[in-house]
């Protein structure tokens, strides 16, 4: 699912990962000791993008609504990044420019019958409480632009029959990327990520390397 973002913006975002390398202050780790894991979600990484995948009973009523009509749909997985840039068919180097400096983000929104197979480089599963997990989908559910109506704004289909792009909060530069926001959000579930600094994907997937070992063998 992530294969069509994988596409080279990392000279672009080296440049980036190397201007903030020195300054970037650690985070302290998430007070959730009280909070047992439960809940098994899971991290998606292609190329130089992550997503983040929920069960559909822990994505929320509210997010369940978006669910695009897909028969025995049991995941809803959540994309984020530059709008122009995630929602080309062919970006080229138009896009490309636009992604180096602020602009506006979008999300994607795919509704899956499975996840990829647990592995050591694809789909990284993950323990949280449920607590956390409802952290998560209210954050997710905030991160998308409403309209008047106080619906999201859904911008076009996406590049899967059961997926949509909407209109995203914040933007997109190269200090606050799809990895950053990844991160923040596996933060916010209650996860020891740190998202400070993160800009590429393997600077996400290397903190959840510890985490994903204990959860190998869960069910998908």
């Amino acid at each position: 699912m992530t294969a069509r973002a994988a596409r080279p913006l990392r000279f672009i975002l080296w440049l980036a990962a190397t201007a903030g390398a020195g300054c970037a202050p650690v985070a302290p780790p998430p007070d959730v000791g009280a909070e047992p894991g439960t809940e098994a979600i899971y991290v998606l990484a292609g190329g130089w993008h992550t997503e983040i995948a929920l069960p559909l009973p822990l994505a929320g009523a509210a997010l369940q609504t978006l669910e695009p009509a897909v028969p025995g749909a049991r995941y809803l997985v959540f994309g984020w990044g530059a709008r122009d840039y995630y929602m080309a068919a062919n970006p080229g180097p138009a896009e490309v420019l636009r992604a180096m400096t602020p602009g506006p983000a979008v999300m994607l929104i795919i509704a899956a019958t499975a996840v990829p197979a647990p592995s050591a480089d694809r789909a990284f599963p993950v323990r949280i409480s449920r607590q956390g997990a409802e952290r998560l989908s209210r954050w997710l559910w905030s991160e998308l632009a409403k309209g008047p109506d106080g619906r999201p704004q859904r911008l076009a289909a996406g590049p899967y029959p059961q997926s949509a792009f909407y209109a995203a909060t914040g933007s997109y530069d190269l200090h606050h990327t799809c990895n950053t926001w990844t991160a923040g959000g596996l933060r916010l579930a209650g996860l020891p990520v740190n998202p400070v600094g993160v800009v590429f994907a393997h600077q996400v997937t290397d903190q959840l390397v510890p985490l994903a070992k204990s959860a190998r063998a869960l069910p998908r």
